[in-house]
């Protein structure tokens, strides 16, 4: 079979995964209330969110900025910011939730960058932003035992600790890696340089922990906006566990999975189906407002912008 064919069944299995979970969730709930629902949200929680989830994504370019500088790219930080943008579009509305982290990496490697470190700068930006979401997790559920189930407090916690003891015994695997694979060790030596530039990776991560916060938080806002009367923790606690779902490859953007996610934590606080859907696509179009920002700077041609290479040494 050829690559093309490939990926059009890959994007067709997706669709009929996210086709096949909503129509199931559909059938079983009030689409007139689910609708009629969204009127009920106040304009002021609809702002709020928005602009909530639009500074999430601008500290989260400043993440990755952070962390593309780290790596000797050079570069203006509105540079990074468009591309940013341009990739949040593509992210959401292609098939594939990665596809607009490959058009970034593609965008900062033009000028003569190392592709492999700018793949490398986006998959730390995506790992980090996860590392906090589950430390926030952990945190709302160690706070508030009463809000989720044990079974999923102690997912959290494991997630949390696990990625931190991670991120902390990096540098003891980086040594047994030498030893092992000397030669594999020096040509990949960028790999560590967010440990042996520590203030670059402590600056992402509290980043991400703001960035994570806003988002949150702008779900919590649209739920309280809906009526619903769960505590902000629960959110926090009960988002990570449905964004891990929506990474998963097996849907288009997570649609269907996400509001399976959110039916099924938002029921374990008696939260009707209706309203659950009625949350998740909420997030959901504010999420795609949001997007629709890039894909303006798209079709304006920012992200036709170059980050030429040497920068960082030429203007230090």
């Amino acid at each position: 079979m050829k690559a093309g064919s490939k990926s059009s069944l890959k994007i067709f299995l997706r669709a009929a995964v996210s086709i096949t979970l909503l129509a199931w969730l559909f059938q079983r709930v009030d689409v007139r209330e689910v609708f009629s629902s969204f009127g009920a949200i106040p304009p002021a929680s609809w702002l709020c969110a928005f602009f909530l989830y639009l500074a999430s994504q601008l500290i989260s370019s400043i993440r990755w900025f952070v962390l593309a500088r780290a790596l000797d790219f050079g570069g203006r930080f509105l540079t990074y910011l468009k591309f940013y943008f341009v990739g949040m579009f593509f992210n959401l509305f292609l098939p594939s939730a990665i596809g607009g982290d490959v058009l970034k990496a593609f965008f900062l490697s033009r000028g003569g960058n190392s592709r492999l470190k700018a793949t490398y700068s986006i998959f730390c930006d995506r790992l980090i932003g996860l590392w906090a979401m589950f430390v926030l997790g952990a945190g709302a559920a160690l706070s508030a035992p009463e809000i989720l189930p044990e079974r999923f407090r102690m997912i959290l916690l494991a997630s949390a600790v696990g990625m931190s003891l991670g991120v902390f015994f990096m540098p003891v695997v980086r040594m047994i890696l030498r030893r092992v694979f000397p030669v594999f060790s020096q040509r990949l030596s960028f790999l560590m340089v967010y440990w042996e530039r520590p203030t670059s990776l402590l600056v992402a991560f509290l980043l991400s922990l703001v960035l994570q916060f806003c988002g949150m938080y702008a779900v919590y806002l649209l739920a309280y906006g809906l009526g619903l009367t769960c505590r902000p923790e629960f959110y926090f606690a009960a988002f990570p566990l449905v964004a891990i779902l929506t990474i998963l490859p097996i849907s288009l953007s997570g649609l269907g999975i996400r509001e399976g996610g959110f039916v099924y934590f938002l029921g374990l606080k008696h939260v009707p189906p209706e309203k659950a859907i009625t949350v998740s696509l909420a997030f959901f179009a504010v999420q795609a407002t949001a997007a629709l920002l890039g894909g303006a700077a798209y079709l304006a041609g920012m992200h036709r912008e170059t980050v030429m290479a040497g920068e960082v040494m030429k203007n230090g």
